[in-house]
């Protein structure tokens, strides 16, 4: 029933296209129970098939049979069993006489009136069919439309442990593949599961109303009909599940290859990888496989229960027609209700396979949506403009997986200031600078901006607040120009030019034949990594933000990269507070201030001389990477 709720949640919102739907169902069920109810009226009183002319053994066979008695008929069926067929024949015989009545029908023009209805009931019936479709299809494609945009959001909201423990490519296959699995369902499925439902209903009821006797045989076998589908049904929800998590696999492993070509290629690992998704693959065949055996066996076994049924039918039906309480219209309107309601089984079948996948998928989806978002607005949260005083740690302690990353950190940062972090690695360098824009919340104590703990400011002015340049530069598949300003179609080319002169982008860009407009490729691949480096630069030179936090800038380029990515640094930190994560000392010599953290603690505070005097851990790293 959850699962349920949570998809109704996106559904309700299309209620006018479910309501057109449903009127749709309604219509096309009802044309269905005329079309057949109309079959008696062709064959008895348009094509006359009463039995006359034809031989006497014949003709008794095929000729009315007289009413039975009011206690039993001829069936076996009950008392109440002929009250029920006798009030459903009446309803549905009375509309059409009714019908006839009101357009002035006689035997005279029961012919041509009898083709005519039929034709138009056709038509109607047709139309129904296609407006029910369109709906399903509004209703399914809008619906799972809204779900995969906020599932989208919703990853894009989570923090980076989120991220961390769910890999790119099962992302990708939630928002892709499962949602649109639940796409498929809801807007070609969902239409039969529901049309043919009320369909199936509409044909029992005048089944049993042509012969509550009959129809009681031929259905009386419909359990053995149902434990398959359900036994199917049950199978292919779960093989549904595994297959969706091998092809989650297969997203995996083609994003890891294609981020790590390079290192493949250079452990000459391209049979390895190979062997992997040869692995990968063979999983997700074996999944398919079974999930193909039981959608294809399914039908066969139904069909084969139902040719058994239709054998006791002809048996039973045999006996009737030879005891001479059957007429041959009777008969025929009967087998052609029997032999309509198969349509709506066996769609319903496949209907139920679909619908079984689709839950499946459904059930992970919500399973991501439903994670709760660490990190949000507090209530009553303020929206802060600017830095004027300080940064301040106060007592920070973070854990992360049972683990202490940060231990007691008291720091603080005026405004203006430049202060760079150093230390061995896994030290929590990076963790210190994360904190301060709630990528991470703090386990204990707080981070204050001017006084307010940031928890209690609106993340989007405090981000607002910080511009990022990473180790690893975060570029988009666009232009130069759409990276540069990310986001902002407001900015002109002319803001967009000034920063990227500031960060001496302009330098290798009008070397580039489409200029500011040239595709730089996914994660920026036409381009040299200290070209990647700078255009960062320059889109958080354009972002302006007051704080700005170099993590490992500069940790991957070359001398010369180096050179001018350094100067560019040194135009985006005029003016600015500046935390630098660095490995290399030379990039944090002209720090205000230097803290060298080890061990999730700030061992020592001062600039480059003081500290190289004192000759402490920040000594011992100097020495180990300036030694001759």
């Amino acid at each position: 029933m959850k699962l349920v709720g949570f998809l109704f949640h996106y559904l309700r919102r299309y209620w006018r296209w479910a309501l057109l739907a449903l009127t749709a169902t309604l219509v096309y069920a009802a044309a269905t129970v005329l079309l057949i109810q109309l079959i008696q009226a062709i064959f008895g009183e348009v094509l006359r098939f009463d039995g006359q002319g034809l031989p006497g053994e014949v003709a008794g066979l095929v000729a009315p049979a007289e009413p039975a008695g009011p206690a039993m008929d001829a069936d076996g069926a009950t008392e109440a069993g002929q009250r029920a067929r006798v009030f459903l024949d009446r309803w549905l015989n009375d509309g059409y006489e009714r019908m006839k009545g009101a357009f002035g029908i006689h035997p005279g023009n029961v012919v041509v009136f009898v083709p005519v209805l039929f034709v138009f009931i056709f038509v109607l019936r047709s139309l129904a069919d296609f407006v029910n479709g369109y709906a399903f299809q509004r209703i399914g494609l809008g619906a799972t439309t809204d779900l995969r945009n906020e599932l989208y959001r919703r990853t894009l909201e989570q923090t980076s442990r989120f991220h961390a423990e769910h890999p790119s490519g099962e992302l990708v296959s939630r928002v892709v593949h499962d949602v649109g699995v639940l796409q498929t369902a809801i807007s070609t499925r969902l239409v039969d599961l529901f049309q043919q439902s009320v369909t199936l209903l509409g044909l029992l009821l005048l089944l049993f109303s042509i012969d509550f006797g009959l129809a009681f045989v031929s259905l009386v076998a419909a359990p053995a009909v149902l434990y398959p589908i359900v036994r199917f049904s049950k199978g292919m929800r779960r093989t549904s599940h595994r297959a969706q998590e091998r092809t989650a696999d297969l997203a995996n492993l083609v994003s890891e290859s294609a981020r790590g070509q390079r290192v493949v290629k250079a452990f000459g690992m391209e049979e390895f990888e190979a062997a992997r998704f040869r692995e990968a693959t063979a999983r997700h065949l074996a999944v398919n496989l079974r999930g193909q055996l039981l959608s294809n066996l399914s039908s066969p076994v139904i069909e084969t229960v139902g040719v058994i049924g239709a054998g006791v039918f002809l048996m039973y039906a045999g006996r009737q027609i030879h005891a001479g309480t059957m007429d041959a219209a009777t008969l025929i309107k009967f087998l052609f209700n029997l032999y309509l309601m198969y349509d709506p089984i066996r769609k319903l079948n496949k209907a139920n396979l679909v619908v079984q996948q689709s839950l499946a998928a459904a059930q992970r989806i919500r399973h991501l949506i439903d994670l709760p978002v660490e990190i949000r607005d507090r209530e009553n949260a303020v929206a802060v403009e600017s830095l004027r005083d300080s940064i301040r740690y106060e007592g920070v302690v973070f854990r992360y997986e049972h683990r202490e990353v940060l231990r007691g950190i008291d720091l603080e940062i005026r405004r203006g200031e430049v202060v760079a972090f150093v230390g061995p690695s896994g030290g929590g360098k990076t963790t210190l600078v994360n904190l301060l824009p709630r990528f991470f919340d703090v386990t204990e104590g707080r981070i204050l901006i001017d006084g307010v703990d940031v928890r209690d400011l609106r993340l989007a002015s405090l981000r607002g607040l910080v511009g990022l340049v990473t180790q690893e530069t975060v570029l988009f598949n666009d232009t130069i120009r759409h990276n540069i300003a990310y986001g902002r179609s407001d900015l002109s080319l002319e803001a967009v030019e000034e920063a990227a002169r500031a960060a001496l982008v302009e330098e290798f860009v009008r070397d580039l034949p489409a200029g500011y407009d040239t595709q730089i490729g996914e994660a920026g691949v036409r381009l040299s990594g200290g070209q990647r480096q700078r255009l960062a630069i320059a889109r958080a030179m354009l972002k302006n933000a007051p704080i700005l936090v170099l993590d490992e800038a500069t940790s991957q380029l070359d001398t010369e990269s180096e050179a001018l990515v350094q100067q560019a640094l040194a135009n985006l930190m005029r003016g600015r507070t500046t935390l630098v994560v660095a490995h290399r000392l030379s990039t944090v010599k002209r720090a205000d201030r230097i803290c060298v953290i080890e061990a999730g603690r700030i061992v020592e505070q001062g600039d480059h001389e003081r500290l190289l005097a004192v000759g402490g851990t920040y000594r011992r790293l100097h020495d180990l990477q300036f030694q001759e």
